[in-house]
Order: structure tokens, then sequence, then C-alpha cells
């Protein structure tokens, strides 16, 4: 979950009233893009304390602290000549070149440091992150700003507090927003400013404070977010309703059941049944029941839950009927339940789903395979799914054979999956095996981190993320010259 952003204490007032608002705040905020080139040297991370470190070291270094780029770039090379395995030296070679713009160049020192060294350097690459996002808060591009801004807080990354704090100001909603939901709870603007922004016209920005206010001031804020529950845009709904069913207090389950019977939206209406799981309240039941009708696959599937939650009896009952339904998701879920409360294997149920000609429903029967059948009967079905001629029905076999214990075979049908042509199933069986400590897999995905395509580069970073694996790629990634993949990278390298 994202955190505030850590700040020093600050003098705050009792009259929200004497609270800066967005538009003079604008008027105060700093022009970020007209910042001299030093301001790079003190944002960015100071290195570790040299300790040790020769006096060549030491003089790049207060190159570095200087400001002077070209100088501090030169001096670590002759330190580098002298003390060719220095960290000092070669963590101020790599930022004097990301401070001068080079940052492919700064990719490539790292590599030649790394090589050098016999294996990755934690504190240079997560230095490296850092300087990425900092440079990201200079971009004049909202959407990026407040991305960057976003990472800022989930990593809570101290260094940039004063950056997200001048953001405060910034002339786009979005960027204001997104530096107000990080700042909630250290700031003392940054509430009034998000209320404020409560009445944007983006509904983005909206959601967006919404989703803020939700998680860190909770139902302290309820006043300020019951008018979200009808807002004109869905997705402003869907961050209202998530809001309200995250917090513990069961005093709100009128809202959420009003909600789950009126809204107009699926997504909606899906969120407020889950919220109930959590808090009940009377007439559940019948809304659960009435649920199972709903048009919205994801509504019938939580209305089923919430039967099972509150009447065991009922929703056995109605599990019996929807175990034969066309909706996959929905059936497979009711053959959870009775296997769960019955223990009468439903093999019937996986064996049909199997034998559809939808790849989607194979799948799913891979998928709950383990949970309704014997762990024999399960290995069965999911020996034959090795054969499927569908790459993600494999790829689902391979995950329950594992699940099975059945590791080497498992691992097997995903290392095939790896010379696919396709880059879904490539990436899929490539973040399994990763997480497995794969070699080729992880290698696999540093190559996909350097492809041609930068949706496929996002992707693999995605899928480093995901498995927490680190790779050349990876951190190579920062020297990118698409500014997206630059912060996918650094927020993967963060992460871990």
């Amino acid at each position: 979950m994202d955190s505030d952003v850590t700040l020093a204490p600050m003098p705050c007032t009792d009259l929200v009233d004497m609270l800066p608002t967005h538009q003079t705040m604008k008027r105060f905020s700093l022009i970020r893009c007209a910042l001299p080139l030093l301001v790079l040297t003190l944002a960015m991370p100071s290195l570790p304390s040299c300790g040790g470190a020769p006096d060549s070291a030491r003089t790049a270094q207060r190159h570095l602290v200087r400001g002077d780029y070209e100088a501090a770039s030169a001096a670590a090379d002759r330190s580098i000549e002298k003390h060719p395995k220095d960290p000092t030296s070669w963590r101020v070679r790599i930022r004097s070149a990301m401070a001068q713009g080079e940052l492919a160049l700064a990719a490539q020192h790292y590599q030649e440091w790394k090589t050098l060294r016999g294996n990755h350097d934690r504190t240079t690459y997560r230095l490296m992150a850092v300087s990425t996002l900092w440079q990201g808060m200079q971009v004049p591009a909202p959407e990026i700003k407040a991305r960057t801004i976003g990472l800022v807080a989930r990593h809570n990354l101290e260094k940039l507090a004063s950056e997200v704090r001048d953001a405060l100001g910034d002339d786009s909603d979005l960027v204001a927003a997104s530096a107000a939901v990080a700042l909630m709870r250290s700031h003392p603007a940054a509430p009034h400013l998000a209320t404020e922004l409560l009445q944007s016209g983006s509904a983005k920005v909206r959601a967006l404070v919404v989703t803020g206010i939700g998680k860190k001031i909770g139902r302290k804020a309820l006043g300020d977010l019951v008018p979200a529950l009808t807002d004109a845009d869905p997705t402003v709904r869907r961050a209202a309703v998530s809001a309200i069913a995250s917090w513990k207090h069961k005093k709100d389950s009128a809202r959420l059941m009003a909600m789950a019977k009126g809204d107009s939206d699926g997504q909606v209406r899906s969120r407020a049944l889950r919220g109930l799981l959590a808090k009940g309240g009377e007439g559940v039941v019948a809304l659960a029941q009435a649920s199972l009708d709903d048009a919205y696959p994801g509504a019938q599937l939580a209305g089923l839950a919430l039967l099972e939650k509150f009447s065991e009896a009922d929703a056995i009952a109605r599990a019996k009927e929807l175990v034969a339904t066309k909706n996959v998701g929905l059936a497979m879920r009711s053959a959870v339940i009775l296997y769960k409360h019955g223990g009468t294997p439903q093999n019937d149920v996986i064996a049909n789903a199997f034998a559809s000609a939808d790849w989607a429903s194979r799948s799913a029967a891979m998928n709950t395979a383990a949970e309704v059948m014997s762990d024999a009967d399960a290995m069965a079905i999911a020996k034959r799914g090795l054969a499927d001629v569908h790459e993600d029905v494999r790829i689902a076999a391979a995950r329950l054979l594992i699940r099975l214990g059945e590791v080497e075979q498992g691992r097997g049908a995903l290392a095939a999956a790896l010379a696919s042509n396709q880059l879904g199933p490539r990436l899929a069986a490539a973040t399994e095996l990763a997480r497995l400590g794969d070699e080729n897999a992880i290698a696999l995905l540093g190559q996909l981190a350097r492809s041609g395509n930068a949706d496929q580069r996002k992707a693999a970073l995605g899928a480093h993320k995901a498995a927490q694996v680190l790779s050349d790629g990876l951190v190579a990634a920062l020297g990118d010259e698409n500014i997206d993949v630059r912060l996918a990278a650094a927020d993967a390298l963060l992460a871990r």
C-alpha cells in the first residue's frame, strides 16, 4: 500500500480557511523546468559514506556535489584507473552521466561496474532508480509527473519529499491531486487541497482523490465521499464504493446495499457486494440471492460469495443449480462450494469445462481442478492439459502440476513455452519460472526488457517486478529512451 512521503514536522493552523487553495498555491509554486542543473545533485540521494574511499574518489564526489559534472566524470575516470574496484568512483561516474542526460551511458557504466565486481550492486542501482524518479518529476507531461509522484509515495522516498511538496501547486489538477494524496497525512495543506479537487472536471482526478482520502483519512472523511457515490462517472463511484467497503465499520452496510441494488455499473455493484462480506446487514441474504441473476458476471460471483458467508445452506442449494450453468466462472465457483462443504468430487464439472471449444473454459478447468477433485484426478486432467492446442491452457496445466508437487514436469512444460512466438505465453511462462529461480527464464526477461517495442519492454519489466528478479536488462532499462520504460524499471528495482 502506498504510504505518505515522510516530511519534517511543519507548523500548521487550526483554521482550515487559512490554508492555501489550489489557485493561490499555483501562484507560489516553483517552475520546475527552470531549475538549474545543480538541483539534480541536491535532489539525488547522497552517496554512502566514503569510509575508506581513496582521495581521488573524494575529489570526484566534491565536483559532483558542486554540480561540475564534467569535472566529476573526469575525476572519476582518473580514480578508476588507479582504483578500478572502488565503488564510490564508479557511482560518481554513473551519476555524472545521468546528471548530464547521458542515461544510456550511465547504464553502460553500471554494466561495466557489475562485470568488474562480479555481481549486481544494490546500492548503485537503487541510486540510479531514485535519480530516474527525480528526473520524472521534471517532465512537463502531467501524466508522467503524476505517475512519478505515485511511485515516490509507494516507495516512501524521503529524498524526493520536497519535489512532491512543490507539486501541490502544479497547474495540472492531476499532478496536484497526486501530490495531495501522497502527502495526505504529512502536509497541512494536502487534505484541504484534496477536498477541493473532488470538484475537478476530470473524473480521473476525482477518482484518485477519493481513493486517497478513503485510504488515508478513512471514515472520518465520510461526508466528503458520500457525494462521490452519485458521481456521473462510474470510475469515481467505483473508487468511492471501494473506499467505503475497505473500512471496518458496519454502519455503512446500508449504503453498500443500495449501491449493489441500484447502480447502473456492474463493477460498482460487484465491489459493493464484496464490501458487504465483512459487514453483513439486514437483508444481505436476499440481496445475495438476487445478485445471482445480475447481468454482470463479477456481481454474480460476489453474490455467491456473500451467500456462502451468511447462509451456507442457501449457498449449497444454489450451487447445485448453478454448477451446470454455461457461465464457466459461476459453475467453477459453485463446484468449489459443493466440494468444500460436501466433499463430493466435481469431476464432471471439470471434464465438461475441459471439453469446451473455448480455451478460456479449458484454462478455468486447470485453475480449479485442485480445489474440486482428488489430487490423482487433478493430476490426470493436468497431464491432458499439457497436450492442449492452446498455449495458455498448457501453461495453466503446468501451474497445476507444480501446485500438485510435480515440479519438474511442470517446469519442463513452462520451459517449452519460452520459445513461443506469442509474447503473452512467453512472459507468463518466464514469470512462473523466474519465481522458481530459473536462470534461462530470468535471462529471457532481461532480453525482452531490451526489445525494440516499448510496450513489450514495459511488459517485461512488469514481469521482473512480479517475479521479484533482477537481470542486466532490468538495470539497462534505466537508460531507455522512453520515460515510461525508465519509470517501470525504477519501480521494479525499488520494489526489491
